[in-house]
């Protein structure tokens, strides 16, 4: 409709418009936003970024890709990045229990002491009404403690 066409014209910019930091296009972002130059002068994802304080945009390699300055893992996308950062412990998050890292389970699941303090297969243990982790044996495998039975992984010894 013509309405429709005259909306649209009011913010046209015939696909000039790129990030004042990360250079993407209106179409490669999920919309614009505020940044340190004004209004609509950053990606959304940047933008975010710079209402979290960030004076620039996120480090990127030689092969383009973005990179975390806590674990170094590297993404295709800023928006990718940002979705790693919300969660990215740096490689120290450690089982409560068992103290196996988050790269060694399947998952984070709640604990005793609060929600993702546990790894998946001590959070089902713990639901289930332990109160601590499985006992292990001079070889290393964890032992059930009705049959004696020993097992390799906590997952595998089950809750």
């Amino acid at each position: 409709t013509i309405g429709a066409l005259g909306g649209h014209k009011r913010f046209c910019d015939a696909g000039t418009w790129r990030c004042g930091w990360c250079a993407c296009k209106h179409s490669e972002c999920s919309g614009k936003g505020p940044g340190p130059d004004g209004p609509k002068t950053l990606c959304s994802a940047c933008s975010s970024r710079h209402k979290n304080g960030h004076t620039g945009p996120p480090e990127v390699n030689q092969a383009g890709k973005f990179v975390c300055d806590l674990c170094s893992r590297q993404f295709e996308t800023i928006g990718a990045l940002g979705g790693h950062k919300r969660f990215c412990d740096a490689g120290t998050w450690r089982c409560g229990w068992c103290a196996c890292k988050h790269s060694e389970c399947s998952g984070k699941g709640p604990g005793p002491d609060g929600p993702k303090t546990l790894c998946s297969a001590c959070s089902s243990r713990h639901k289930n009404g332990h109160t601590g982790p499985p006992e292990v044996n001079q070889a290393g495998k964890f032992v059930c403690d009705l049959c004696s039975r020993q097992f390799e992984t906590i997952g595998a010894l089950g809750g």
